[in-house]
């Protein structure tokens, strides 16, 4: 008998080295979950097979339960009191709010104080990928304080070490929220009257939706490369 045959010697198939990336389920971290985008932006991570678990910072309990939510009841006073050991693959921050609601000190804590507390959260948790909404416009030399609260936050977000950032700046964001703002449902109707002539370079100051923005954020988490990146408006549209 032939010796081939008495040593039975399976055939090992071969695996590829990035089999790892089709079983590797993602963890998120979100701030801002309560407001419009951030609960886009959970319903869209919760329906997405890739993530396993959505960790959320929120000042108190959401309306939604899943069992890939874990929320944690934080002052976002206090985040420099906060690391996370854990694997966490990206940090959304839908953090946000108006000087009408919360006065110019208000919009600074929020929009600026807030969420560099948060980035730094995510340095010393070692999160390599941050993103962002910003706004359309914004500029730290801007005569208007929300715009350029908003660009002085950007500008902070450069100076951190997290190796992957993206700035996402929507033009008027679209959808249901919880508190009326009539400014904006005014600016809503002025938008949707003239958004049709609204084409070449004047496109990127078509509204968007919460939704749009929710997929593309967590769209760009998953083709993230290494780098500050400012997302406009007009690509927020193709989502």
């Amino acid at each position: 008998m032939n010796l081939k045959h008495l040593l039975l010697i399976p055939e090992i198939p071969y695996i590829s080295p990035n089999i790892h990336k089709h079983f590797y389920m993602k963890t998120a971290l979100v701030a801002g979950a309560t407001g419009l985008v951030g609960k886009q932006l959970i319903l869209e991570l919760i329906s997405n097979n890739e993530y396993q678990k959505i960790i959320v910072l929120s000042r108190r309990e959401l309306a939604i339960k899943h069992p890939k939510l874990a929320v944690k009841l934080v002052s976002f006073d206090q985040l420099d009191d906060q690391e996370y050991k854990e694997r966490i693959d990206v940090c959304f921050c839908a953090l946000g709010t108006t000087q009408k609601k919360s006065g110019r000190d208000g919009l600074t804590k929020v929009d600026f104080n807030y969420v560099i507390k948060l980035a730094q959260l995510a340095e010393r948790s070692h999160i390599r990928r941050f993103i962002v909404v910003s706004s359309q416009g914004a500029n730290a030399n801007s005569n208007f304080f929300y715009m350029r609260t908003k660009g002085q936050m950007e500008l902070a977000l450069k100076k951190t070490s997290i190796p992957s950032i993206y700035i996402v700046r929507p033009s008027l964001i679209t959808g249901d929220r919880e508190e009326f703002r009539f400014g904006e449902e005014v600016g809503y109707y002025l938008y949707k009257a003239f958004q049709p002539m609204m084409n070449g370079r004047f496109r990127k100051l078509r509204a968007v939706s919460g939704l749009q923005i929710a997929r593309c954020m967590i769209d760009l988490a998953e083709n993230a490369q290494d780098g500050y990146h400012l997302v406009e408006s007009d690509v927020v549209q193709s989502y």
